[in-house]
Order: C-alpha cells, then structure tokens, then sequence
C-alpha cells in the first residue's frame, strides 16, 4: 500500500496522474458556446532561454522577471527579456520551490532555503531544514512560510519522514516558529489574518481504493500553535487556498472542497466533473478547470457556480491553475493555445494560435502574459 501512494503522488508531480471518473455537471449559469472574443490577440514580445527543469510560473520583483532551472535563479529585464542577474548555488535548486515577494526571492535549495536580493540577486540570508522544501514557500508580509517535504521529485522517497511547517522572518531570515507534522510531503501553505493551513500525505494503514491519505494542519500564524487538523482521503494536495471563512482544497479525487476556517469542519463540495490541474482563488471566487473541457468559477461561500462554460476541442481545458487579473482569466489551453476569459461572465475575450507548451500556470503582471516553456524557455506576451 505504502509503495503504491508513493507511486500515485510521484505520477501526479509529473502531470501524469489523472482521475477518469466524471459527476454530474452542476447547471450552466453562462452561455453554453463561448463567442469569438473581439479583442487582438496577444503578440510575443520577447523569448529568454532558462534551462532544464523550468517548472514554476515566472515571479516579478523588484522590476525583475524572475525564473528558476534546476540549477540558477535568473532575472530577466521585464520589456526586453535580457538577463540582469544569475545565482546558481553549487548543489542547485528545486526550480518548483520559486517564490517572491517586493524585494526578494526565495527558493527551496537541497538542504534548506535560500532568499535573494531581487534587484541585484546578492544573498540576503539562507536557512537549513528538516526535509527538502520542494513546492514554493508563502511569502506573507513579514513571515515566509514554508512546508518540507520527504518525498517528492529529484530526492529518495522516505515515507517514515515527518515534514515541518516553517516560518522565517523575511527580512532576516531569523526563525519566527516551527511545526512537526505527521505527514511525509508539505506543498505550500495557505494564510489569511492570523491563520496559516498546511496539508499534505501520510502513510495511513487503511486501504483507499482512489486517493490516499491526507492530512490538514491549521496553525496560528504568529506563534504555529495548533487551532485544529483535518483529515480526508483525498490523496495528492494540488491546491489550496484560504480566505477569512474558510479553507478550500482540490486534491487528487478532482473534489473542490470547502471546510469552516475556525474549526476544519466540511461546509461544501463542488464536483469538477474530470481531472483538474488545481485552481486559483481571489477575491472569494475560485477559477479553475477540468479535462471534461469546462472552465468554473465557483463562489467561496456557497460553492455554487458563477459560471462554467465550455471551450472548444476535446478535453480543451486549462493546462495548468489559471492566473487571476483585475478583469480576466488567463489559461494555456490543452490545445497549446493561450486564452482569456472575462472574469464575470467566462465568456471569450481573445485566444491564440498553439504556442510552445507549458505544464505551469502563466503569470500576468503589468500588460504582460509570461509562459514557462517546457523547453526550458521563458516567453513573454503583451497582453492586449
């Protein structure tokens, strides 16, 4: 039992696990056909060669457009795309575990957690801990928080390892609290006011035909202290999210799920209806997409649907979370194309021919659009 859950979470990190099991859809609140959208669509600006392993959506700060391969941290100039720094620590860097707040850059390296300067790339401080940090650390105002990981790509699987929740001063680098945890694999916590959640797999001993066992640990955020955990069968975490009401989760059984913030317990599920890569939450809506060629957004509070409209071709649906602006919805499509969804209705504002493919969510920052090629290229679209 225990070999096939490391099996499952080793193909879902790959992009290769995939749930064919399909609920009923919930009724369609927007059109049923998505118009031909009337704006231009996007033009690539430039192209800047990343290398091997580029598998985390770009970060901007500092007026940088940051990006990690496995074996540096680069930062490109947003409106030309020429490098203007380059770090790479002698035993590299888990490229997923990139993250960035206004003035610096965090990465998980083997061993610990590196922070960068983001104007010029010089270290700011670098911290060891127990387990690898694989997915990216939450830069939170003050706090990074990060969750480590004993299983997971490019390192020994080990089952029995028990990962920690931690939190650094961001500035210093000085270690604010940390928690234990008995699962083996943290991915990036989720935080809102004075509460932090933290979720990943354990070794249970009950057998689970789909899914696997997942735990839920809700900390305080200024002190780590325990408010409550939760527990389900879920399996693999892909995404996670938390709001002043509640805390939402997709995992591998494609299940959106919601639980009450101040005591973990169950307040609603939303049926994906097919293999979603996860989603994205703002402004107490979340937006994501599923195999079956539907895009959702679905409300946090009550999780009824705002929308849910289809896109064209077979299994069409965002690649992989999509990335939230002020008006839009942005997405590679399985087709390789790059779309945009009004963000109130879902209806189609502009797509594009197939562009090189990504397994990553784009990011949208300033009328650019950034892709993470899976050849280890990072392109960059002004966004009409």
């Amino acid at each position: 039992m225990r070999s096939r859950l490391i099996l499952t979470l080793c193909l879902l990190l790959y992009g290769c696990g995939r749930s064919t099991a399909v609920s009923p859809p919930p009724p369609l609140t927007a059109p049923a056909h998505l118009p031909t959208g009337p704006a231009a669509a996007p033009q690539r600006l430039w192209e800047a060669a990343v290398g091997a392993g580029l598998a985390a959506p770009a970060m901007l700060a500092a007026g940088r457009v940051i990006a990690a391969s496995e074996t540096a941290v680069i930062a490109f100039d947003p409106q030309t795309g020429a490098e203007a720094w380059r770090v790479a620590p002698p035993g590299g860097v888990w490229p997923r575990a990139l993250a960035a707040d206004d003035a610096r850059v965090y990465v998980g390296t083997p061993g610990g957690l590196l922070a960068l300067h983001a104007a010029d790339g010089s270290a700011a401080w670098q911290q060891a801990t127990t387990g690898e940090v694989l997915w990216p650390p939450l830069a939170d105002g003050e706090l990074v928080i990060a969750g480590t990981a004993h299983v997971g790509p490019g390192i020994e699987p080990d089952p029995a390892g028990r990962a920690w929740v931690v939190a650094w001063d961001a500035e210093t680098g000085a270690l604010r609290w940390e928690v234990e945890t008995a699962v083996y694999t943290l991915v990036t916590p989720a935080a809102a006011g004075d509460l932090v959640v933290a979720g990943g797999s354990y070794a249970g001993t009950a057998a689970v035909d789909e899914g696997g066992h997942m735990r839920l640990h809700a900390l305080g955020r200024q002190d780590g202290r325990a408010r409550w955990t939760a527990e389900t069968t879920d399996g693999f975490l892909k995404s996670l999210a938390v709001d002043a009401n509640g805390v939402y989760y997709l995992a591998y059984t494609d299940r959106l799920v919601a639980l009450d913030a101040g005591s973990g317990a169950a307040r609603w599920q939303y049926p994906t209806e097919n293999w979603s890569p996860g989603f994205a939450y703002a402004d107490g809506a979340l937006y994501l997409g599923s195999d079956n060629a539907f895009v959702h957004a679905v409300d946090a509070e009550s999780g009824v649907a705002q929308w849910r409209v289809p896109l064209s071709g077979v299994f069409n649906s965002p690649r992989g979370r999509p990335a939230v602006g002020q008006h839009r919805v942005y997405f590679q499509g399985n087709d390789n194309g790059l779309y945009a969804l009004d963000r109130a209705t879902g209806q189609l504002v502009w797509q594009t021919a197939p562009q090189p493919r990504s397994r990553v969510a784009v990011a949208v920052e300033d009328g650019r659009l950034y892709l993470a090629g899976q050849d280890g290229t990072l392109y960059a679209y002004g966004v009409p």
